[in-house]
């Protein structure tokens, strides 16, 4: 088996941990590119360790020269900052550029106004027009934060749920972090990149309707859930006013707008990479037989503006 040389950036976050640590299982060579100041002490001896700022060019393209694939996986407040990679690699041998997704992708032209949608987008488009390879991952929600902290309309632990629009017969695309984790090393640790090029890969571990989540929290609890209704319309406009006002809080009214008009699935794509060999979950298992592991620990504020959407 051929491995390629892959370089990570953003290792450390919740998803990306789990991501980082079966690339390494994999056994392909891996190169975690760190921002000065980080702390990679923990990091297994078999994984090479490069402090580099990604606006240095000079440093970033030095660091990238013995590399393959550049997965980038940071969160929010990082996007951005991949346009470093984007000014770097068409100085390099790099075959494929991987930018941070992690989520639902963005295709109407409301969901391109939301702030991080709109940045990822514009580091898309930066790639394309520098005639880079790239490949996209998406993968709808993940499971741990979907069912566990209201930002889908799902409150695993007060026995609630909002349905938005149509989402009670419509489904949502669902994955634990595990599975994405998996799916991460399958694909990239040794397939060629150029069967990869080009490509926008879903995920997609199972689906599920709004019915058939109330129906599990049903059966969990012994008794029939709150269930909020909220139209399309107030969702539109609650994403409009945060985007206006700078309310961090657009990305979750936007995604269930995509659950409740059905297009959330659709936002996968067809081109789904199923996992080899994984035993995946199922919506029983996470919510009735109580296997949903937990998701990271947030600020008090932010769960709290996430269970006011619940009104």
């Amino acid at each position: 088996m051929t491995f390629n040389r892959i370089a990570v950036y953003g290792h450390r976050g919740w998803a990306s941990s789990a991501i980082f640590n079966a690339l390494v299982s994999s056994g392909a060579p891996i190169k975690v590119l760190y921002r000065p100041g980080s702390d990679v002490s923990s990091l297994p001896s078999n994984v090479a360790k490069v402090e580099v700022d990604v606006e240095n060019q000079e440093q970033l393209i030095a660091a990238l020269q013995d590399i393959d694939i550049v997965i980038s996986l940071v969160g929010h407040e990082g996007v951005k900052r991949q346009h470093g990679f984007v000014k770097a690699i068409p100085s390099t041998n790099v075959k494929l550029f991987v930018p941070s997704d992690l989520g639902i992708r963005a295709f109407d032209e409301q969901g391109l106004q939301v702030p991080v949608n709109k940045t990822k987008a514009e580091v898309e488009k930066a790639a394309h027009d520098a005639g880079i390879p790239t490949t996209i991952v998406v993968l709808g929600c993940f499971a741990e934060s979907a069912f566990s902290i209201g930002i889908m309309g799902i409150d695993y632990p007060g026995n609630r749920i909002v349905f938005t629009g149509d989402s009670a017969n419509q489904q949502a695309n669902i994955c634990t972090r595990n599975y994405v984790a998996a799916a991460y090393a399958q694909i990239f640790a040794s397939t060629p990149p150029a069967q990869l090029q080009g490509r926008i890969i879903g995920l997609s571990e199972f689906k599920a309707t709004g019915n058939e989540v109330s129906t599990a929290l049903k059966i969990k609890y012994g008794k029939e859930p709150e269930i909020i209704i909220h139209s399309i319309e107030k969702v539109e406009n609650e994403v409009d006013t945060c985007i206006e006002k700078g309310i961090p809080l657009s990305l979750a009214w936007w995604c269930r707008k995509t659950w409740g008009n059905g297009k959330l699935v659709k936002g996968v794509g067809d081109d789904i990479w199923d996992v080899k060999g994984y035993e995946k979950a199922t919506l029983d298992e996470l919510l009735v037989e109580g296997k949903l592991e937990p998701y990271r620990d947030l600020p008090p504020q932010v769960t709290q503006a996430f269970y006011s959407m619940f009104n």
